[in-house]
Formats: C-alpha cells, structure tokens, sequence
C-alpha cells in the first residue's frame, strides 16, 4: 500500500520532467532547422548565382532559381587551357599531403604513447610551443629557399607533413586502445611495426578519418603556398590559385573587355565567376564529406577526452 502511494507521489513529478523534456527536444529541432537553413541559403544562393546571368543578378534579395539558366560562368572558368593541369596538381598534392601528414603524425604520436619512450612528457612539450609562437613568413620563406623547396612540387607536401595539434589528438586516441591486444601480439611474436600497422591503425579508423578530413580541406584549399613559392611555374598551379588569378583579372577589366572575353554577351560578370569558382572548389570537399562523416565526431571526442 504504501508502496503503491509513492507511485502515486512521484507520477506528477514524473509526468512534468516529461513535459518539460519533450518541450526542450521540440526546441532542440526547430532550432537545428533553422539554423541548417541559415546555412544552406546562403550556399543555394551562390549556386543559383553561378547559373544565373549577370542581368538577373539581384544583391537585394536571395535568388532561389536562375530566371535563365546560363553555363558562361563556368565556361569562362573551364576555357583555360591550364585549368586541367592546374586540377590534377590540386588533386595530387591533396592525396600525397593528407597520405604523408597521417604517416608521419600517427608514427610521431604512436611513439609518444610508449612507455619506452625517454622524456615523452618534456618532447610533447616542447612540440607545443610552435603552436603558440612562429617565425614568421620571411624566416619560412628563408628556409624554404635554404632547402631548394621553391619552385618545387614537395613545397606542398613537406611543411605540412607534421602537425602537433593533430599529433595530440591521435596520441590522445591511442591512448584509449586496450593494451591488452597489443600484448597479446608481442606474445605471438609481433615486431612493434607489426602492431602499429595491423592494430593501432585499423582500431584508429575514427580519428584517422578525423583527422584526414582536416588536412584534406586544408591542402584542397591551400592557395598562398603556389603564390609565394611557385607562382613562378606554370606547370605546378594548383586550381584555387588559378581559379583565383582568373577571377582578379576580371575584376580589372572593364565592361568593353569582359564582352569580349565572355563571347559577345553580359552574360557574365565578377560576381557569377566568383559564384562558379566557390562551387568548382566547394563541391569536391562535399563529395568525400559523406564517406568520412560516421567517423567524424567519435573521432573528435575520443582524441579530445583521453590521455
């Protein structure tokens, strides 16, 4: 009986925290609606635009729909005869980075989750300290040219073969790797490379597609790198610098030399060609995203948390 009247006490109380979660999670998704349309608008907008003629463009509202669907903005684009060239270095110094960037940064973090490994403690802190102080663009540029890396392909993938922010974040993910697996390979026989490359890895797969998912974005959009250090040849222009050298030149011409370059027509001006270049560059990233997307945030949260 008595029993029966404490169920009776709490229903109410039951019933309010019931109320009162089902009015947050309400909240929680319209919230998130609105807020992914705050997003997703903005982009609609610069995809319509780059199908759009210049005449219809209109800056004071959004347009949802091209009133005349027009390909010159991405013709004006793709026309250039080093445009395919310009892509496959984007696409081979993006694979070749992100490749070398995860080997050597999961072989710098795996060592420092030894035991073995003398001073780790003081080696990671002092790996720290570039991540607060830099040289700067001159000194960088100085020792590029010191290591005959100017006017060369591997100035896209050595500076960014090691980061000690993603080091952290690996170390911290091996860090919550049961030992006993790795145990139990040293029993069997395995060398320390064996178990690296056959349980660390293939266990790390959250944190791996974490973490090349940001290297990824970082070398696909790299630009600065091609203007300072090889700008000079032509054959190593990456995409985003090329895409960006065409869209300053026609922002300097004016309307009688932007006819001419369009093909007789106002089809096109620098704002449809900046909207065609944002989607040529945007769209691939938005393609591997998906693949990597499971992994994302287990990879986040596990690499920040443990350690």
């Amino acid at each position: 009986m008595a029993k029966k009247n404490k169920e009776e006490q709490y229903k109410p109380q039951k019933m309010q925290q019931s109320v009162y979660s089902k009015a947050f999670d309400v909240f929680n998704i319209v919230f998130m609606i609105l807020f992914c349309i705050t997003i997703l608008i903005p982009f609609w907008d610069m995809i319509v635009r780059s199908f759009s003629r210049a005449q219809d463009i209109s800056f004071m509202h959004v347009n949802f729909f091209p009133k005349v669907w027009s390909f010159e903005a991405y013709a004006y684009c793709f026309k250039d005869s080093e445009i395919l060239n310009a892509l496959l270095i984007s696409v081979a110094r993006t694979v070749l980075g992100t490749a070398f960037h995860i080997v050597v940064t999961c072989l710098a973090a795996y060592t420092l989750t030894r035991d073995q490994m003398p001073y780790r403690r003081l080696i990671t802190g002092i790996l720290l300290i570039p991540m607060f102080f830099s040289g700067g663009l001159i000194p960088t540029y100085i020792n590029m040219r010191n290591l005959h890396l100017t006017n060369n392909f591997l100035v896209y993938i050595l500076p960014g073969g090691f980061s000690i922010y993603n080091c952290i974040i690996i170390r911290n993910y091996f860090f919550s790797i049961d030992k006993g697996m790795e145990e139990a390979a040293n029993i069997d026989g395995a060398s320390p490379l064996q178990v690296f490359v056959r349980i660390i890895m293939p266990l790390s797969k959250p944190v791996l597609a974490t973490v090349s998912l940001w290297q990824i974005v970082g070398q696909w959009n790299a630009w600065f790198d091609n203007m300072i250090y090889t700008r000079s040849v032509p054959e190593l222009t990456t995409l985003q610098y090329l895409l960006r050298r065409m869209l300053d030149t026609m922002q300097k011409k004016d309307a009688q030399n932007l006819i001419d370059v369009a093909g007789s027509n106002m089809d096109i001006n620098p704002e449809t060609v900046k909207a065609a270049t944002t989607v040529i560059v945007v769209l691939p990233i938005i393609m591997v995203y998906p693949f990597l997307q499971k992994y994302f945030v287990k990879g986040i949260m596990v690499g920040a948390v443990k350690g």
